[in-house]
């Protein structure tokens, strides 16, 4: 027998050697806490030494095998411990011969084996038989088991399970960035005697030979999932708990509630507060547009321009309220600057005018009326009159209307104005800025045939033809009178009877609200400048004209409320009573030598308020101004009954209760005043300023078809009488009135 021959190595390896050739050769390696324990088989090498292969758990050999079953079961042996900490009682012992085990040592299972039980007996570890050689290694313990071994395994309840192994970032602190990893050294492997088994002794290698206690990206530790589980007895909303009656301040739930309660109130102000506040915002302009037939439901007028409103944003903040001359307030509704520039009036170009295509015929007219003399210029509306002949007619013109597109009830209305011609003594001009009921296109005179002048709402002669008896036996002051003219055979009126009086049959074509509603349109005249009569300079004439008609066309002036001069140094009541078409009050007042073309071109203002009310018929007036100031005054008992015999049997006259459009224009014509070509220069410009309106304070009616005086059907039905101006006569059946001839 050779002496034993023991060979160690720095990395702390261990051979034992046998030289018996019967005898296994014992090799222990232990690589991070795991052993490589082989049975090895003897073989004889060239050189005569006897080596043994391995094989993991099956022995090659018979004798291999037996002494595998005698070292079973009766020799105690090493029992693998890799999850116990190098220092403990129960780390590795010297192999011997004898490969049993104990049952009373240390085990720890797997924290993976789902079966481990503290209470049964370990399982037998695998089986390490000896050899006459043995190559053993310094155990080193993997960090897994380092990490099980520093958490005091000992100390597990005996009920409890094994443990797992988990990860974590590895940090220089809790704030830190992550730590890079050491960089590895190189390689170096050895091999084992049988040359058939390559191993690493490198820190890169699975099973190195020595620890590496540097922290890594990763660093095991210890979780056991049953420390998160609850005892049977523990509830988590045990009141007896500490955490339960905690005491703490609830600032996470006091936010909560302060984000939820902002939040709240955020939906009210979004759908329930702005809403409100914006209804009431707004309900002023919606009420301007009410009864409007350009205005959809929700408030909405055609874009045409840069005007995107009834008023105008250029008009100065200063004109959004007056006093009127009833010392009631007042609110504009309605205003044009006329401040952008080069706006055309064709039909369709603009929301609320438009410029007429026409002779006027009605009133015997020289020009033509042509949308192209109209535009805007230097913040005014200009309106151009030259001696181009247009359509056989020796001059053109233009005539701004607002008709079906703007119209108001009741109020004031104001334009400033600068007139033609080179001074005050020019002779021939009919400048005109006047108002007319809408059922009535002005210069279409089959719409006016019959409801111009026409506001009358009671049932009695005054609605028949020529205001008489069907069988023309009187009443004796509408058969003759000596304020008509001879043309009209001193008749008082010529008129065709009111066409949409309150006579009306059931049924019968009318425009509402019902046949017992007379309805009209009439006129009341801003101004209409000539040369005066009676002396030096021009007057403007401001009128209300009716129908039908009292006797001579007289009206009563012999109190205040029916007549009244406020400015009697510069007007005078107009001679001019009517005639058989028209019965007219008007006032006559100077007007400032410098508003002319060519002596100033100074603007003025003039305009008339009035007011109507139905249910009074007798309760209304109309107050005209002058350069700002009232001028004069009529008030509806001016217009009361006419009673029989002297007079003609017709009742109360209305001051105008129809919405009323707007009419701008510039004219010429003999029937006028005499046209003296040397007074006068071409072209000749009328400029208008702007043209406001106002009503009383919570009082606002605009729209050209109110409820109470509707025409928007009426005109629908009948569109084409509204869009020929050379028809001269109503082109549909008169309706028929009930108290004439036959009656219904």
């Amino acid at each position: 027998m050779e002496p034993e021959r023991i060979t160690s190595s720095s990395s702390g390896e261990r051979e034992h050697l046998d030289n018996s050739a019967n005898t296994s050769v014992w090799h222990e390696t232990t690589f991070d806490s795991q052993r490589e324990d082989r049975m090895v088989a003897s073989r004889d090498t060239p050189n005569g030494q006897t080596v043994q292969y391995a094989d993991r758990d099956e022995a090659r050999h018979t004798e291999v095998a037996q002494d595998m079953s005698y070292s079973q079961t009766s020799s105690p042996s090493i029992v693998e411990t890799p999850l116990l900490p190098a220092d403990s009682p129960q780390s590795r012992q010297t192999p011997t011969h004898s490969l049993s085990h104990s049952a009373n040592l240390n085990y720890i299972s797997s924290p993976l084996n789902p079966n481990f039980s503290s209470s049964s007996s370990p399982p037998n570890p695998r089986y390490r038989s000896q050899s006459r050689q043995s190559m053993q290694f310094n155990r080193v313990a993997s960090e897994d088991s380092q990490v099980l071994a520093a958490s005091n395994m000992a100390s597990l309840p005996s009920s409890q399970r094994g443990s797992m192994i988990l990860y974590r970032l590895a940090v220089e602190d809790k704030g830190g960035p992550l730590i890079r990893p050491k960089p590895l050294p190189p390689r170096d492997s050895v091999f084992t005697t049988s040359g058939d088994s390559i191993f690493s002794l490198s820190y890169d290698s699975k099973y190195p030979s020595g620890a590496w206690n540097a922290r890594g990206a990763l660093v095991p530790y210890v979780y056991d999932p049953a420390l998160d589980e609850l005892d049977q007895d523990d509830s988590p909303d045990d009141p007896d708990d500490d955490a339960f009656n905690e005491r703490t301040f609830p600032l996470r739930g006091i936010l909560n509630v302060g984000v939820l309660s902002l939040l709240i109130l955020a939906l009210l102000c979004l759908f329930i507060i702005y809403p409100v506040l914006s209804y009431y915002h707004d309900r002023a302009e919606k009420d301007f547009i009410t009864g409007n037939v350009l205005v959809n439901g929700t408030g909405q007028v055609s874009y045409l321009f840069q005007m995107a409103q009834l008023i105008d944003p250029d008009t100065p903040s200063s004109a959004a309220t007056r006093t009127g001359f009833d010392g009631l307030p007042y609110e504009l509704v309605f205003s044009d600057e006329f401040n952008t520039a080069n706006r055309t009036f064709w039909p369709g170009d603009d929301p609320f005018w438009e410029a007429a295509d026409i002779w006027y015929g009605s009133t015997g007219d020289q020009e033509w009326y042509d949308p192209g003399q109209i535009t805007t210029r230097d913040g005014y509306l200009s309106i151009v009159m030259d001696q181009n002949p247009e359509n056989d007619l020796p001059y053109r013109s233009g005539m701004l209307q607002s008709w079906n597109k703007f119209c108001f009830t009741g109020g004031y209305i104001e334009v400033s104005i600068s007139l033609p011609g080179p001074n005050q003594e020019t002779q021939g001009y009919w400048p005109g800025a006047w108002t007319m009921g809408n059922l009535a296109r002005p210069g279409y005179a089959a719409t006016t045939d019959g409801v111009w002048p026409y506001s009358y709402d009671s049932c009695d002669v005054g609605t028949f033809p020529n205001q008489t008896e069907p069988d023309g036996s009187g009443p004796a002051a509408a058969l003759q009178s000596n304020a008509s003219k001879a043309k009209y055979n001193y008749e008082l009126s010529w008129l065709p009877g009111q066409r949409l009086s309150s006579c009306t049959c059931p049924g019968e074509d009318h425009p509402g609200p019902s046949v017992n509603v007379g309805r009209g349109a009439p006129e009341i005249d801003i101004l209409e400048v000539e040369h005066n009569k009676v002396g030096s300079g021009q007057v403007v004439s401001q009128s209300g004209q009716f129908a039908p008609f009292s006797h001579d066309y007289t009206y009563l002036n012999d109190t205040q409320d029916e007549w009244f001069i406020n400015t009697p140094s510069i007007t005078t009541a107009n001679p001019y009573l009517g005639s058989a078409v028209q019965q007219a009050v008007s006032a006559l007042t100077v007007l400032p030598d410098d508003i002319f073309e060519e002596s100033g071109a100074q603007f003025t203002t003039l305009g008339f308020e009035y007011w109507s009310d139905p249910s009074n018929p007798s309760d209304g007036y109309i107050a005209w101004q002058t350069a700002g100031v009232e001028s004069a005054r009529v008030g509806a008992a001016a217009l009361g009954p006419d009673p029989l015999p002297l007079g003609t049997g017709v009742s109360q006259r209305l001051i105008s209760v129809e919405p009323m459009s707007i009419i701008l224009n510039l004219g010429i014509s003999p029937n006028w005043q005499t046209i003296d070509l040397s007074t006068m220069i071409f072209p000749a410009e009328m400029l208008v300023d702007y043209v406001r309106v106002y009503q009383r304070r919570g009082q606002t009616n605009v729209g050209c078809s109110p409820q109470n005086y509707p025409t928007e059907d009426y005109i629908n039905q009948h569109m084409d009488s509204y869009m020929n101006p050379n028809l001269t006569s109503w082109n549909y059946p008169t309706p028929k009135n009930s108290l004439y001839s036959g009656g219904c």
